[in-house]
């Protein structure tokens, strides 16, 4: 014995409260203790410890209202009495006072036991309780002396029995596997205690003893032991409970919060007659899915028994805790430690029984139904579905062919000649079975069971010795005693009887046995018309019949019923007696008040053994009501359920609970027992039907055939094909029985079985597993194509095509159409099948396959078990055959190894085929016996097959290979048929047949408009990798070459069109039909034949692949970029890779993988045909897996996760376009995207290509996209950001282009703008206005109306004289000044030294030498347009340096007139007006004039233009053939170069606008390009005053901080139309939230600066301004941020909860950083909001009181027109500081901290400080950086970084909010000294703490700890 010892420390206290002393003790502070002037004597005891358990003193338990122990759990039932008497006569305890949801009578807390004396021995402990009589008794006659006997059973199993110690009590008398006599090493732990604060009540626990878990924990309280009232309640591990039964339950997992009790006791009750309902069998057995510390899955279950056969019901609490109430026996439990589900089911089979081998043909389909009326149609029946091709193992007769329903009997007219039908379907190889009721009919007379039960005492009786008589199917009957040995012998003897002489069958159905009773206790039957008797049972009143607690099994029926219910309502009487005399009473042993759940359990063993003895075969027993126990003898039918698809769906949870009982030959009535089903819902139930282990059609009399014969042909071809993959299976579910029986593991299971670890699986059951390795995925809704699916895991393949769904953890949808039912297999495994026949008397004859599953290791195993399929015991005489199979594809090796070779038929099977999924490599050849076998890939599958083997299975055998290929992507039936997937060969307008086949592609006229009626041949497009080199480590470059050829093209007049004629013939007058040769195709005629693709890796984040001529150079993207080629370090995984891939025509495919989940984030080789690289167009298709794609721009997006269905064709170059909400392309151009996966993994691509783009994204299939790019120049340069997270992908991205330039402090405060100030004292009257109405302001804009003529670096010295005097008045008011520039000048106005001093340098943009259209007019190259000047313009060209350094120093000399803080740079796309028209829309002049270009140019009117808006490419913009240089030799043509123009001059500007002062400056540019956000920020461009742009003012802010320029914002209240008030009053609460906050509207509009609308408006507006400069510190830290790390500001809903599949499209609410959220009313007229608040451990606060949002998910809240809803999530420390006039006043306020604390109570924050506006303050180490965390009532402000010492003079901290403080706090303490009182509040309603007048010294490190 091992012993130890434990020291408990007692605390004897005086002058100390109880409460004090806890909390100190708690907390192990000592020395609060000693504080508190308190006397402490310490006392030592010393306890003894045994093994595994231990007794313990605690402190008192405390008990909540939700954990009351409900004393009247019956009250819901009108007919229980209840009132405040009743509670009290129970002596318990009635609350007056509460609620619906607040259990009213509820047991005292000290009501239970006493621990009296405990014996310990080996493996045993008993301990002797005592009820605590100082409460009274619930219920009559209570056990005042219980024994608790635990009993270590095994070193898995622990038992422990509460039972009378003074009296013998009822014990269930089935067969157990007797306790192990060695256990070593026992998993758990037992552990007991006594409450002294509850009288000492004796509690105990056991423990799972590695992890310490508790599995069943009795300290709540409610034990509660009566003679006929017996209760034990336990907390449970997790809310993750399961099983219990038989009861309909309508989610597999128990809902905790739910409240609802379930009876357990066997009744006749349909499973579709009511909910919440007791039904056939009797399963106190439960399985607790595990959980860690931290609510995370642990992977561990354990299950818990009850072996109690007595009435008894369940209920679960939100606690989690679990109540059980029995009313008779005794408590006996055991416990299962598993770990692992499998186990679990293991262990309980190994003690109960382990399951039964059924016959082979007993997995095979089976036909029933009840009233087939006649033999004819019965015979009718069974050939129309063996004609159909329906499968067909068994027929079954229901009662109907009995004679009147009396057993032993057949109905001589209707059913003559039956036996002989049944003997003739045992020669076609169809077996039989027939049913069997135990009822047997009330006639003396002339029916013999009943005479010969009679004289042999084999009936039920009363207790005076008379015979019980029910009625049921043929009228008054009696029941048989299965307890005594004499009614066992009847009834086999009539069963052997029978069939010898009536009816010859294989199994038997034994039905009615709970057993059934029609309507006892009620005055007739339901079918005395049918019987001619009225008769039915009447119990007597006593108090088997009537006990004090009815359970949930009767009083749920009292309402239905409108009466109080009995125990034996539908059955027999409680009081009569069963089983042999007990020879000390001289009465039966039991009492079917005890016995009666037992009932069908007694029955079946018989059942089965008189069928084995009279068959000599192994037979099959199908019984209603089981037990625990009954698997290990029968199987199980779900009952009379009912033809709806609910019942669909409860029967795959009745299917799998049954596993777990150790049941697994379960199934349900396919197609519904009850009513008549559709069509539809019949196919889809077979189809699920077809993998129950058991699998039967039945249904009920007086309604329409649905055996699968009866319906349509269509429909019944559609059920032969899912019986024939059943049938093709059953070698694998026969091998799974197998280890069923031996091991006790289950055949069919749900996922978490497989995937403990992943929450998600525990709450699916709609999907199934057969074994480990298929999963079942059935559809069970009316009119579904799709089913969503859970993919767990990257191991599954489909059944059907091959295709590995390469997700992990994640919910796709599934396509099912009518015909199919979804299917997958899982890799690693190897499925042994078989050929299907028309039953499996044939099948058995047919040969084997072996169906291999690779995993990614190229592995897999599995194993074979097979016999002949009937005999008794073949696995005890080893008759059996067993073998195993490996798979290795490094050994290049498949073995077949023969374990058991005992069963002789094998020599005469073969092994035919194999078929594998997931290889990679295909062997050419396979050898195996000498001979050669070819490897063959399935038609449109990616499944390979070898077949033709024709090898003995009685054989062992290795296959072997040498040689492999790269296995060939083979494309999906649909790509190949469903036109919408089809790659258009004419994307350019007006196809004809001619043109596209002079293209060498398909035309078909009678496509829809929607799908491309020219488009590439598959096996034409593309190209083929030929040769492969490894340039370095990190760099390798594949050789593509062309697929197909160019055709000959012949010239025509009309540009877009191509004729072929063959050159061969001449020309002919008639028009040719045009053609091509099969290998010819292009679609442009002047395809780049060779490639060269270059992937090079810069560490295990990101990817870069460049594809590029490989015969000349092109033209590539000049913008500076950050890649460093890097491989990934030895030992290293790469979170991405590449693969190259070879489609089944010879095409190569790109991929880029996840390497944890196996996802493929980037595929072209599905449309690998679809890749064209030409001149002037180059395209790829790639799909992406998840539809959650955001970015590409810049567009007007309608919502931020792109619109897949019926999607828009977005184009991508610079445009001076206004966002109109249509697919417009506008000012920038940014071919970035990012996508989230299913399982909230994100990735990003960067295309990166500066010419013009365009995008399509469509559906895909599996709930995937598909990407069509196409540029028309350049080469293809993309790169690949591995995420995971959503901002790690951001921060990957902007490791290339750069992260955000940091902005002045000045530049977040509000800004004043528009276009139409006309006069300096217009200008100054929307600034004094703003002024007056107190709305915080730093920014006044000059825009071009101030300009001298809308001349740059100009001012009109008439309107707007004095304005340098008025900047510098803004200056010394701590405000500043932005002007405007645009880069068009003037190149005719005279004097106009900033046009001269350019042309002198001669910097403008050039027409090319060879053409130049206005030579004759300007006499030089210098391209003119027109833009806002009087005089034409010219346009810098800012890549040339001259032209950089011009800019530089107009910006300076005019800053020397005009003081300006920051530019504006507008117009930089560049913008020309009207180019190509016949003059400007803004000509001035009478003789029209316009740029016009040459657009015979191909440069010009390239063949595709893009989906870009004008006519041509150089609409609103300049000449595409125009030039450009870099100074340096390079000459760039603005086709390639048009989209850098912005980017450009905004690298010109930030340089001179910071030289001016030296200073941090700003630059906000219109035009952008990926790098721009390192330089400058931009805004949306010209908006319009409509509500619409409200949400795109959203939308682009949210794009643009993927695309690296957080500090973005829109025009607020709109640039273009008049605003209404409301919408600008609502646009200024948005506008406050944008980064750059702004109020900017056009020409000749309202006036809608703040200040100019009612007073209530204006307060609105002032009040949000506010709240937003009392952020400024958060979000100047938040952009800091940005610019060291690289990130985003602003980020949406789904950035931050990438898991939440509710959030991946929210986008009308949105997030500062992680923690601030805004959700602005976007609407017209809307006072309330609707938002989401993500609940997943999450807490949110009302930003403004600190109240908690304890209602989340997506929730309405009210935000009249002045309240802008704010949310704190919890878990920041968001530093603020008091709103000034601006932030130079506001720099000088006290700080303060808002703390909003998590679930876990911590809460954490920083900020960054400089002086706001000079360079580099980071980079030189000029700042201060703070850093704040709230853990462990402590709260820390501790400055990490302070070098910039102004800071100290400027603030200080003077306040602190804690918002979410649970507990008040009774004192605080700041740098250990107490703070008075004064200085701080506690709200206990809001839970709030403020502390004010802190006045903290900034500079110093700071701790308050909260008592």
């Amino acid at each position: 014995m091992c012993q130890t010892f434990s020291r408990p420390v007692l605390f004897y206290l005086t002058n100390c409260t109880k409460k004090q002393f806890l909390r100190s003790f708690r907390t192990m502070r000592f020395s609060s203790l000693l504080q508190m002037n308190c006397l402490i004597i310490v006392l030592l005891t010393i306890t003894l410890t045994i093994a595994t358990h231990s007794k313990l003193k605690t402190k008192p338990q405390l008990f909540t209202s939700n954990q009351r122990i409900d004393c009247y759990p019956e009250a819901e039932s009108p007919f229980s009495n209840y009132s405040k008497e009743s509670c009290l006569a129970r002596n318990c305890v009635y609350d007056d006072q509460a609620n619906t949801s607040t259990i009213q009578c509820y047991l005292s807390s000290n009501y239970g036991y006493i621990l009296q004396s405990s014996i310990n021995q080996t493996n045993n402990i008993q301990l002797k309780l005592k009820r605590n009589q100082a409460i009274g008794s619930m219920f009559p006659d209570p056990i005042e002396n219980i024994i608790l006997e635990v009993q270590y059973y095994t070193n898995e199993i622990i038992r422990f029995k509460l039972y009378d110690a003074d009296q013998q009590r009822y014990e269930v008398p089935i067969p157990l596997t007797p306790s192990s006599n060695r256990i070593d090493s026992p998993k758990y732990e037992f552990d007991y205690t006594s409450d002294a604060a509850h009288d000492n009540i004796f509690s105990f626990k056991i423990k799972r003893r590695k992890d310490k878990s508790i599995l069943f924990d009795t300290s709540l309280g409610g034990l509660v032991l009566n003679n006929q009232f017996l209760q034990i309640i336990t907390r449970l591990q997790s809310t993750h409970v399961y099983g219990f039964g038989e009861n309909n339950h309508d989610t597999l997992k128990h809902n905790v919060s739910g409240k609802l009790s379930w009876g357990i006791f066997a009744r006749d009750q349909g499973t579709n007659w009511d909910t919440n309902s007791n039904h056939y069998g009797h399963h106190p057995f439960y399985l607790v899915m595990e959980e860690t510390s931290s609510q995370k899955p642990s992977g561990s279950m354990h299950g818990v028994l009850l072996l109690n056969s007595n009435a008894m019901d369940y209920s679960l609490n939100s606690i989690p805790s679990l109540t059980i109430r029995t009313i008779g026996g005794i408590f006996d439990f055991f416990l299962f430690l598993g770990p692992k589900p499998e186990q679990v089911i293991q262990q309980y089979t190994w003690l109960v029984g382990r399951t039964f081998l059924p016959p082979y043909w007993s997995l095979g389909f089976q036909l029933s139904r009840w009233d087939y009326s006649n033999l004819t149609h019965m015979q009718m029946v069974n050939q129309r579905n063996r004609d159909a091709g329906i499968p067909l193992d068994v027929q079954y007769a229901d009662i109907d062919y009995m004679d009147s329903a009396k057993v032993f009997t057949i109905d001589s007219k209707n059913y003559q000649g039956l036996k002989e039908y049944f003997e003739s379907l045992n020669r076609d190889g169809i077996r039989t079975i027939i049913i069997l009721d135990p009822g047997m009919f009330d006639d003396e007379k002339s029916y013999s069971p009943t005479i010969e039960g009679i004289k042999e005492d084999v009936f039920i009786k009363w207790e005076n010795g008379s015979l019980m008589k029910g009625a049921v199917w043929p009228g008054p009957v009696y029941f048989p005693d299965y307890f005594t040995k004499r009614a066992q012998t009847w009834w086999q003897r009539w069963i052997t009887n029978f069939r010898s002489t009536n009816l010859t069958f294989d199994g038997l159905w034994i039905d009615m046995n709970e057993p059934a009773l029609f309507e006892t206790n009620d005055p007739i039957p339901w079918n005395w018309v049918e019987t001619g008797s009225n008769y039915t049972l009447k119990c007597p009143s006593n108090q088997w019949e009537d006990p004090p607690y009815r359970t949930k099994s009767a009083y749920r029926w009292d309402r239905k019923i409108n009466r109080t219910s009995r125990l034996s309502d539908r059955t027999a009487c409680m009081s009569v007696l069963q089983g042999e005399v007990n020879p000390t009473t001289g009465k039966p042993s039991y009492r079917h008040y005890d016995v009666h759940s037992l009932y069908g359990w007694s029955q079946t063993k018989p059942t089965l053994d008189v069928l084995r003895k009279i068959t000599g075969k192994r037979s099959l027993v199908l019984p209603r009501s089981t037990f625990i126990g009954s698997g290990q003898w029968a199987g199980h039918w779900l009952g009379d359920n009912e033809a709806t698809w609910h019942e669909m769906k409860r029967s795959i949870i009745g299917m799998i609970e049954f596993n777990w009982f150790g049941i697994p030959y379960n199934g349900a009535d396919i197609c519904g027992f009850d009513k008549t089903p559709t069509e539809e819902m019949c196919i889809r139930w077979m189809q699920v039907g077809a993998f129950y282990p058991f699998s039967r059609n039945h249904n009920i009399w007086k309604t329409e055939d649905q055996d699968p014969g009866a319906w349509s042909s269509s429909a019944t071809s559609i059920m032969v094909q899912a019986l024939r993959i059943r049938y093709n299976l059953l070698p694998y579910y026969y091998t799974l029985f197998y280890k069923s029986h031996i091991n006790g593991s289950t055949v069919i299971r749900p996922l978490f079985h497989e995937y403990p670890t992943d929450r998600k699986t525990f709450d699916i059951f709609l999907q199934f597993l057969i074994g480990s390795n298929i999963m079942i995925i059935p559809v069970t809704d009316p009119n579904v194509q799709h089913v969503q699916a859970y993919i767990p895991s990257s191991e599954w393949f489909d059944y059907y095509t091959g295709h590995q769904y390469l997700y992990s953890k994640q919910w796709i949808p599934i396509t099912a159409p009518l015909d199919r039912i979804p299917i997958l297999l899982r890799s690693g495994s190897i499925i042994p099948t078989q050929q299907y026949a028309n039953n499996t008397k044939y099948s058995r004859m047919n040969p084997f396959g072996l169906t291999i599953v690779l995993n990614s290791n190229g592995n897999a195993q599995g194993d074979l078990f097979y016999d002949d399929g009937d005999s008794i015991d073949t696995i005890g005489s080893k008759s059996y055959y067993y073998s195993t199979f490996q798979w290795s594809s490094m050994k290049k090796q498949l073995t077949i190894d023969i374990i058991v070779n005992n069963y002789s038929q094998m020599s005469n099977l073969v092994l035919d085929t194999i078929t594998i999924y997931g290889l990679k490599h295909i062997p050419t050849i396979i050898n195996v016996n000498n001979q050669q076998f070819i490897v063959k890939i399935r038609p449109f599958t990616e499944i390979v097959d070898i077949i033709g083997l024709r090898l003995p299975m009685n054989q062992n055998y290795s296959f072997t290979w040498s040689n492999t290929t790269k296995i060939n992507t083979e494309l999906p039936e649909y790509i190949l048929k469903d036109p919408k997937y089809r790659v258009d060969c004419y994307p350019d307008p007006d196809v004809t047949s001619n043109a596209c086949f002079a293209r060498g592609c398909v035309y078909d006229s009678i496509t829809q408009s929607n799908y491309p009626s020219c488009y590439v041949p598959i096996e034409k497009g593309g190209y083929k990798s030929s040769t492969i080199e490894n340039l370095s480590n990190a760099i390798t470059q594949y050789n593509l070459t062309r697929l197909s050829q160019k055709p000959i093209l012949v010239p025509n007049s009309k540009l877009n069109i191509n004729y072929r004629r063959d050159p061969r013939k001449p020309p002919s007058n008639l028009k040719e039909i045009v053609t091509t040769d099969p290998n010819e195709f292009s679609m442009y005629g002047h395809d780049v034949d060779h490639l060269n693709l270059k992937v090079s890796v810069s560490g295990t984040d990101m990817i870069r692949l460049t594809i590029r001529d490989a015969e000349k150079d092109r033209y590539e993207v000049p913008v500076p970029i950050q890649w460093q080629s890097m491989s990934v370090p030895k030992m290293t995984t790469p979170k991405i890779q590449f693969e190259m891939i070879k489609t089944s025509y010879g095409q190569a495919g790109f991929r880029i993988k996840r390497t944890d989940t196996n996802s493929i984030i980037f595929d072209t080789s599905l449309f690998a045909h679809g890749f064209v690289y030409d001149n002037q167009f180059i395209q790829f298709i790639t799909t992406v897996p998840s539809t959650n794609v955001y970015g590409f721009g810049e567009n007007t997006h309608p919502t931020f996760r792109h619109i897949l269905q019926n999607s828009s064709r977005y184009g991508m170059f610079a445009r001076d376009q206004p966002p109109l909400g249509q697919n417009e392309n506008l000012y920038s151009t940014h071919p970035f995207y990012m996508s989230i996966e299913r399982d909230g993994q994100a990735f990003g691509v960067l295309i990166f290509n500066s010419n013009a783009q365009d995008y399509k994204i469509d559906e895909y299939e599996h709930d995937q996209s598909r990407i069509t790019y196409r540029t028309i120049g350049g080469i293809l340069d993309l790169f690949f950001f591995a995420g995971p997270r959503p901002e790690d992908v951001i921060r990957q991205y902007q490791l290339v282009i750069g992260t955000p330039f940091m902005p002045p402090y000045w530049a977040l405060g509000f800004q004043l703008c528009r276009y139409g100030y006309d006069t300096l004292d217009n200008m100054k009257a929307a600034m004094q206005r703003t002024l007056d109405a107190k709305i915080p302001i730093d920014i006044q804009y000059g825009d071009i109306d101030y300009f001298r003529q809308q001349l740059d670096f100009t001012w009109d010295p008439i309107r707007f004289k004095g304005l340098p005097e008025y900047i510098d008045w803004l200056h010394k008011q701590g405000m500043k000044f932005i002007t405007i520039l645009d880069p068009a000048i003037d190149s005719e106005e005279s004097n106009y030294k900033v046009f001269t001093t350019g042309e002198k340098d001669n910097i403008w943009i050039k027409w090319p030498e060879r053409r130049n259209i206005q030579v004759n007019e300007t006499k030089n190259r210098n391209m003119l347009g027109y833009v806002w000047p009087y005089g034409k313009a010219v346009f810098p060209d800012y890549f040339y340096p001259p032209a950089k350094t011009w800019w530089k120093n107009q910006i300076l000399d005019y800053h020397k007139s005009i003081r300006f803080d920051g530019l504006w740079i507008d117009m930089n796309e560049p913008a020309n007006f009207d180019t190509n028209k016949l003059q400007p829309w803004n000509w001035p002049h009478p003789e029209p004039w316009n740029l016009h270009c040459p657009i015979d140019e191909k440069l010009e009117n390239p063949r595709y233009k893009t989906a870009i808006f004008g006519d041509y490419l150089s609409d609103k913009t300049l000449c595409m053939i125009a030039e450009q240089t870099d100074g340096q030799g390079k000459i760039y043509s603005h086709y390639d170069v048009h989209n850098l123009y912005g980017w450009s001059e905004t690298l010109a500007t930030l340089p001179a606008a910071q030289a001016t002062e030296n200073k941090r400056s700003v630059v906000i540019s219109r035009s952008t390009f990926p790098t721009s956000g390192s330089y400058a920020g931009h805004w949306l461009g010209d908006n319009t005053s409509g509500w619409p742009h409200l949400k795109y003012n959203i939308i682009g802010m949210l794009e643009f901080n993927l695309f690296g320029i957080p500090y973005i914002g829109a025009d607020i209240c709109g640039f273009l139309e008049n605003r209404t008030e409301q919408m600008c009053q609502r646009w200024m609460q948005l506008g406050a939230f944008n980064p750059f906050f702004r109020n900017h509207n056009g020409l000749r509009f309202a006036d809608q600066d703040p200040g100019s609308f009612s007073s209530s408006v204006v307060d609105s507006n002032r009040r949000v301004v506010e709240t937003r400069y009392t952020l400024l510190p958060y979000l100047y830290t938040l952009f800091h941020r940005v610019h060291v790390s690289g990130g985003t500001i602003v980020r949406s809903m789904a950035h931050e909860f990438p898991t939440d599949s509710i959030c991946l499209s929210l986008d009308e609410q949105f997030l500062w950083g992680s923690h601030l959220l805004i959700a602005p009313v976007i609407y017209e007229n809307h006072t309330m909001k609707n938002l989401y608040l993500p609940s997943n451990n999450e807490r949110w606060f009302n930003y403004y009181t600190g109240e908690e949002q304890l209602i989340l998910g997506n929730l309405t809240v009210s935000a009249d027109y002045d309240y802008l809803p704010l949310f704190l999530r919890g878990g920041i420390i968001l530093p603020r500081q008091a709103s000034a006039m601006n932030t130079v006043k506001s720099r000088l306020n006290p700080m303060n901290l808002i703390i909003a604390l998590n679930k876990d109570e911590k809460a954490e924050g920083t900020l960054f400080w400089d002086d706001g506006e000079s360079i580099d303050t980071y980079e030189k180490s000029i700042y201060n950086y703070f850093y704040f965390s709230y853990h462990v009532q402590t709260l820390t402000i501790l400055p990490w970084t302070f070098t910039y010492a102004k800071m100290f003079e400027e603030t200080q901290f003077d306040e602190i909010t804690i918002y979410g403080l649970t507990n008040p706090p009774k004192k605080i303490y700041f740098n250990l000294k107490r703070i008075s009182s004064s200085k701080w509040i506690y709200d206990s309603t809001m839970k709030v703490l403020k502390m004010k007048n802190l006045a903290l010294k900034i500079a110093s490190t700071h701790t308050f700890r909260f008592s």
